[in-house]
């Protein structure tokens, strides 16, 4: 999508703002068309920020073109001019599609930077990654059936049958205790087993034991002594494929056409080096 005047002018300020942040200049406000008094006249400018480091006063003035073509000299000749007249300023020219030959000379001459500031193409993403895509698989542990086995010593030592019933619907509030009666008891639920099931391969009826020395079963403010918990249940599997575009996580490439430096800001706000900047 190509920006036109002041929808470009938001977006380098936008831009400057990250770019800024990523400098340590984290509170800094960059504004949009501020008008900054000269020796002869007014200014409009299309983004300003300014800054202080110990007792000196920065300013920054940035013109932003949105042309379709580069752009000449005499455009930087004209925002020379503009500096000079304010006085004390830095300044930065930004267009959307770079500079011609003359322009890049007369920056360099007068110590204008500039910035190729847009969208990223398709061509920018040679030789780096544009596409991954993420296989999923997802495994589901279904129709478990436990069987609970009792210790028959402690159920006939305290006349109680061996008959355990309704914790399956309650699997989270089932527990199986170590060492009961200890200050430091050693507590895992019947669904935290569960969980533990191996699901490495599909198939129906697996079958798994769980072993236990000096184990209860607490249910309902209940205990039974238990020896070990046998499940048998099947293993599914689920598939899914995720397709993510770099080039939809990118908000724009940053080229600086007089340091050489270029950078690309994704959409949440990172700023990564990349490669070598467009003349």
């Amino acid at each position: 999508m190509q920006k036109n005047g002041e929808e470009y002018e938001l977006f380098v300020q936008d831009i400057y703002k990250i770019l800024n942040c990523a400098d340590g200049l984290k509170d800094v406000v960059v504004q949009h068309d501020v008008k900054i008094e000269g020796v002869s006249r007014e200014h409009q400018i299309d983004v300003y920020w300014q800054f202080t480091c110990g007792t000196v006063t920065y300013r920054v003035a940035v013109e932003c073109k949105d042309y379709k073509n580069p752009v000449t000299a005499e455009k930087i000749e004209a925002f020379r001019a503009t500096l000079l007249d304010i006085g004390d300023i830095h300044g930065i020219f930004a267009a959307r599609n770079g500079f011609q030959s003359g322009a890049q000379k007369v920056a360099k001459t007068y110590g204008i930077q500039l910035v190729q500031i847009r969208e990223p193409l398709e061509s920018d993403w040679r030789g780096y990654i544009k596409d991954i895509h993420i296989n999923y698989t997802f495994r589901f542990v279904v129709n478990v059936r436990p069987h609970i086995y009792v210790n028959k010593e402690w159920t006939e030592e305290n006349e109680i049958k061996q008959k355990i019933a309704g914790f399956k619907e309650k699997s989270d509030q089932t527990y199986i205790v170590k060492n009961k009666g200890l200050t430091n008891e050693d507590r895992i639920t019947i669904k935290q087993l569960i969980d533990k099931l191996p699901s490495d391969e599909e198939g129906r009826d697996r079958r798994y034991l769980f072993e236990f020395d000096n184990a209860y079963l607490e249910y309902e403010d209940e205990y039974i002594k238990i020896d070990k918990i046998e499940f048998t249940y099947d293993v599914e599997f689920g598939y899914d494929t995720q397709h993510i575009s770099m080039m939809n996580m990118a908000r724009a490439i940053v080229n600086n056409v007089i340091t050489g430096e270029s950078f690309l800001i994704d959409i949440t706000g990172n700023v990564k080096n990349w490669g070598k900047a467009e003349k």
